[in-house]
C-alpha cells in the first residue's frame, strides 16, 4: 500500500497524461536541460489494463519472481500497459508516459529520455522533475514543489520553501 501510495503521488508530481495513448500512434516525449538525477520506486499494481502492444484488456499481476507484469492467464510478460487514468506503464510498474517510442512497429522505451542500470530506472522530465527507482525499492522524486524520498517504511516528504 505505501509503494502504491507513493507510485501514486511520484506520478502527479512528475507524469505527464499521454493524449495519444487511446489511439497508439505517436509518443513525444519532453526532457531536462538538467543533467543531474536523484532517485525512486514503484511496483505492479494487479488489475485489468488495455496491453498497449495487443490492444486488448488483460488482467495484469506481478510475476512472484521477478516482481514485473504479466498476464495473469497467460503468464506472457507485459512490457507496456494503459491503466483508466491513459497513464502508459512500463512492465515494473513505473509510469512512463511520453518517455517510448515505437521502433519497427514495436514500443520501446526511449533511451534517451529513461536510462536503465539493471534493474534501476533513472528519468528526467522536461518540467524538470526527476525520478530515480532503485531495484531495492528504494525511490526519490524532485520537482520544483519539492522532493520525496522512500527507503524501506519511510517517506519522507520536503516541500520547497
Amino acid at each position: 500500500m505505501k509503494i502504491l501510495s507513493f507510485a501514486v503521488i511520484s506520478s502527479a508530481v512528475v507524469a505527464c497524461t499521454n493524449k495519444n495513448a487511446a489511439d497508439g500512434d505517436t509518443d513525444t516525449t519532453m526532457m531536462s536541460e538538467s543533467t543531474e538525477m536523484t532517485t525512486s520506486t514503484a511496483s505492479v499494481v494487479p488489475g485489468s489494463y488495455r496491453n498497449l502492444s495487443t490492444g486488448k484488456t488483460v488482467y495484469i499481476i506481478a510475476d512472484p519472481t521477478t516482481g514485473w507484469a504479466v498476464d495473469s492467464i497467460t503468464k506472457v510478460p507485459v512490457e507496456f500497459y494503459i491503466d483508466t487514468t491513459g497513464d502508459t506503464i512500463f512492465q515494473t510498474g513505473v509510469v512512463v508516459n511520453n518517455a517510448i517510442m515505437k521502433s519497427d512497429g514495436k514500443w520501446i522505451l526511449d533511451e534517451t529520455k529513461i536510462k536503465r542500470d539493471g534493474d534501476d530506472i533513472k528519468i528526467k522530465n522536461e518540467d524538470g522533475s526527476k525520478v530515480k527507482i532503485e531495484a531495492d525499492g528504494d525511490m526519490k522524486t524532485k520537482s520544483a514543489d519539492g522532493k520525496i524520498k522512500v527507503e524501506g517504511d519511510t517517506v519522507k516528504v520536503k516541500p520547497k520553501n
